[in-house]
């Protein structure tokens, strides 16, 4: 693998990440390492195990179907981690009236 295309992976996974936590109901992790592994780790998994008649058009030797997949099935991983492992730190925001 090409240093560049790691490079456009990690940027790649730790901006989705963020992504995919402000829209699902998770806490965003403290570290920025931890918003990156998990749909990281989606990715390449989804890249793996993914026939090569559905990954689709490439991106920088990056296919963007488990790109975008493998990146939400590692936050929800993630997610669900966090909510059996810690339940009382998750939750919805608090509602404050004016």
């Amino acid at each position: 693998m090409e240093l560049a295309t790691f490079l456009l992976l990690i940027g790649f996974s730790y901006a989705i990440g963020i992504f995919w936590y402000d829209l699902l109901p998770a806490k965003l992790a403290g570290k920025p390492w931890r918003v990156a592994a998990y749909p990281l780790m989606g990715i390449v998994l989804a890249e793996a195990l993914l026939p090569a008649a559905y990954l689709g058009h490439a991106f920088g030797a990056l296919h963007v179907m488990p790109l975008v997949f493998g990146s939400l099935v590692g936050v929800l991983v993630d997610w669900m981690v966090m909510t059996f492992r810690h339940p009382a730190e998750i939750g919805a925001p608090e509602m404050h009236t004016a």
